[in-house]
């Protein structure tokens, strides 16, 4: 018998069916209308769909629950929420739920509701279960006397129940039987009708109500009212509610000039902040815990030294290893190849970078999360993912995106306006909100309340965040100022030459979103000669990047002298040999106590050697104040370098994808096609362009919107063949499922069988077939994987 959903969806229109598939995605691939209505019901379908309408929708749906029928009248849903029939609210509510196949009307106008809200709702509207499913759980002798007690009579056993659960569907004479109970239990039942239908047993009010079925025993221990005695209890007057109109947003003034000039200052810091803690990461690494994530005190480290709070690096940290920036390599969390890409792009493409990443997010990592008060919890932990941030997020943006231009929402205001458009993901006041905000004006999405031209571009059209960009966010800056007391300044975000050669020779101390600074030391300028300058490249080289060519003399000495000083000592790695030009310091070094360790011994009044490694040569002499160089086996200078750490992300590279992709193609085409081949399609075999073949099927390809292209390389029906021949096990749902996902893309899960006969159930996004291969990215695993298509058991939707 076809569904009751099925026989709606089957007689709409093909821009109606269209418009319903592109608000529920995840409905896709579907291979036929049946399969489309039976993937609309399915649970994890449904509550994402849910957890999009806004509160009137929501309120209607819990309504519907609390009502308890596969099919209400209008008239019934309109009574219980207080308004006219014909409201045109509440119509306003219904088509927006018929427009995701959540609500319908059937062919006699009763409301229909997908099966899995019926019970999506632990007490819809604070209502327990109705009297008769109450009463099928009691036992005769319980029975009987409730039914002695409200004088019911009748002369067939078996229709007790119902003429008791009749008499509890009696508003009147349940409040009169209320009004005489004693006054403890009167405040009990108040409680139950009022702020839930479970009271926890023994309790001595209880048993006047026991007696009289106002409450029944669930055998563990708990009573619960049924969901009529609710209602009658809070009187006449009582309407569930219903909400259609959202609270009022306080706006102020924000002048365009205002909001740009803020969002370009924070997405420039945002930037600088990001490059810095990648660069300590570089230089440092972060210790990565036994337990898991990055310790607070790792965190006020990194803060520390990139001149940013605690709050924020756990922010920049998430967004550098969400995006592929930062990953893990000897329990430490270091920056991967992909760093050194970023950090050459231009700050419009960085920033841009950090924001997509940010909107796809899985947490809010500047919001508040310490368990029982104690301390903060580290840092990239998988289990701070909230579910709610997925849809928070873009949903606030869109909030902010309703403003008129010039203005700007208070923000003690947003929390209520956005939990009235997602009641469901944000059903009470919750931290994903103010933190969400936070994170928004920390990346110049939103300033003065206001979305950004950033932000704007994130929420509409994330393609165009590069654009926008590079029209708001200023140039990188390839000079820097220096100063006589050795310091050099960059005013702005330093080009990535520009930052690499003041990393070499100095030592930064601060970075703000209007300047970074680097200090020059003795130590700073001898790392930069033993990274292959002299002292007259690297004098050369600042010169050029010195805002008007000149540097302080200050400056030039202390680079002179320590280039004098710099390879007094030659250190030849022959064993190891010591050379100098001075007989004396010859001596000295073989007389110093700290260089004992080394045992040097002279081999002519100008050479020592040492069994030491010519690297802890070298460090114990540097150790000692020297200033020894470098030599390989043929005399020529050893550049020593800060070893570049690269780890591998953990998460796959690339932009994340969103929760929920809107799909993409000819979705009218598709509707039509669904409407009109009710049963599978039957196509002629691959390569008969006249049809005479014998017919094969052609599975996943004709639902697929026209103007996807499959990959060119893997033609859909050799994929289709492939399959078929290597799966005999999986049914034909399955095999069009699996080949779907090869040819369009997008995860599967599969129940695996190894070769050694382990059993894992993961979910996969296939890349290519090889024959009875097929190589796919592995979530479980976060990694590629070969998988053997005869070991597939099942396939089945993400």
């Amino acid at each position: 018998m076809a569904s009751a959903l099925l026989s709606w969806l089957a007689l709409r229109s093909p821009g109606e069916l269209a418009a319903i598939i592109e608000r529920r995605p995840d409905a896709l691939p579907a291979a036929d209308l049946d399969t489309l209505a039976e993937r609309l019901e399915r649970d994890g379908s449904t509550a994402a769909a849910l957890s999009t309408v806004p509160l009137p929708q929501a309120q209607v749906v819990e309504a519907l629950a609390g009502l308890g029928a596969p099919s209400v009248g209008p008239d019934r849903l309109a009574r219980l929420l207080g308004r006219p029939e014909h409201d045109p609210d509440l119509a306003e509510a219904l088509a927006g739920l018929a427009e995701l196949a959540l609500v319908w009307p059937d062919e006699t106008g009763a409301l229909r509701m997908a099966a899995p809200l019926l019970s999506s709702f632990e007490f819809p509207l604070g209502l327990g279960p109705a009297a008769g499913t109450l009463l099928e759980t009691v036992d005769r002798d319980r029975l009987a006397g409730v039914a002695a007690t409200w004088r019911v009579r009748t002369d067939r056993p078996r229709q007790l129940a119902g003429a008791v659960a009749a008499v509890l569907a009696d508003a009147q004479r349940v409040r009169a039987a209320v009004d005489a109970a004693p006054a403890d239990t009167r405040e009990l039942l108040d409680r139950l009708a009022h702020d839930g239908p479970v009271a926890d047993q023994p309790e001595p009010a209880l048993a006047w109500a026991l007696d009289r079925g106002l409450v029944f025993p669930d055998g563990w221990r708990r009573a619960t009212m049924p969901r009529e005695v609710a209602v009658a209890l809070r009187g006449p007057d009582w309407h569930a509610p219903f909400d259609p109109r959202p609270p009022a947003l306080a706006v102020n003034l924000a002048p365009a000039a205002a909001v740009e000039r803020e969002a370009v200052a924070a997405g420039t810091l945002a930037v600088q902040r990001v490059g810095a803690l990648l660069d300590l990461a570089e230089q440092s690494p972060l210790a990565f815990l036994r337990s898991g994530g990055v310790g607070p005190r790792e965190l006020r480290r990194a803060a520390k030294l990139t001149g940013a709070d605690e709050t924020e690096m756990r922010l920049w940290l998430e967004l550098g290893y969400a995006a592929g920036l930062l990953g893990l390599v000897d329990e430490t969390v270091a920056p991967t190849a992909a760093y050194d890409e970023w950090r050459a792009a231009t700050p419009a493409e960085r920033l841009a970078t950090l924001l997509t990443t940010w909107l796809t997010l899985p947490t809010v990592p500047t919001a508040d999360r310490r368990p029982g008060g104690g301390p903060p919890l580290a840092a990239l932990l998988p289990d701070l993912a909230w579910a709610p941030v997925l849809d928070g997020r873009p949903g606030l943006l869109r909030l902010l995106g309703t403003l008129p231009p010039g203005r700007g929402a208070a923000a003690d205001g947003i929390p209520a306006a956005l939990r009235w458009r997602l009641p469901v993901v944000l059903p009470a006041p919750h931290p994903v909100v103010e933190g969400t905000l936070h994170e928004a004006g920390l990346l110049g999405v939103v300033a003065h309340g206001a979305l950004s031209p950033l932000g704007r571009a994130l929420a509409e059209a994330p393609d165009t965040l590069v654009a926008v960009g590079a029209g708001l966010l200023p140039d990188t800056v390839a000079e820097a100022i220096f100063e006589a007391d050795l310091t050099a300044l960059v005013p702005g975000l330093p080009a990535a030459p520009l930052a690499t050669l003041l990393d070499t020779a100095a030592e930064r101390t601060a970075a703000d979103g209007n300047a970074s600074t680097w200090r020059f030391t003795a130590g700073s300028v001898r790392a930069a000669l033993d990274a292959g300058f002299t002292a007259e490249t690297l004098l050369a080289a600042l010169r050029i990047v010195a805002a008007d060519g000149a540097l302080p003399q200050v400056l030039a000495y202390l680079v002179e002298d320590v280039g004098r000083q710099h390879g007094q000592v030659r250190v030849r790695a022959v064993g190891c040999v010591l050379r100098t030009d001075s007989a004396a310091l010859a001596t000295e070094l073989l007389g110093t106590r700290s260089l004992r360790a080394l045992g040097l011994v002279a081999l002519a009044p100008t050479i020592l050697s040492s069994p030491r490694s010519a690297d802890e040569t070298l460090d114990a002499l540097r150790a000692a104040g020297y200033s020894p160089a470098g030599e390989d086996a043929t005399g020529a200078s050893v550049i020593r370098r800060a070893p570049r750490v690269r780890a591998t992300p953990r998460r796959r590279p690339g932009q994340v994808p969103t929760a929920r992709p809107a799909p993409v193609g000819d979705l009218v085409g598709l509707a039509e096609r669904l409407l009109d081949r009710p049963a599978r399609p039957r196509l002629v075999a691959a390569g008969s362009s006249d049809g005479g073949g014998p017919p094969t099927e052609r599975p996943m390809l004709w639902l697929v919107p026209d103007n996807v292209e499959p990959d060119p390389g893997e033609p859909a029906e050799v994929v289709a063949a492939e399959v078929r021949r290597h799966t005999p096990q999986l049914d034909a749902r399955q095999r069009d499922l699996l080949v779907y996902a090869i040819v369009v893309g997008g995860p599967v899960t599969i129940d695996y069988r190894a070769a050694g006969g382990d059993f894992s159930s993961r979910v996969v996004e296939p890349l290519e077939l090889d024959g009875n291969r097929m190589v796919a990215w592995c979530r479980l695993r976060e990694d590629e994987r070969v998988f053997g298509l005869n070991r597939i058991e099942q396939v089945r939707p993400a």
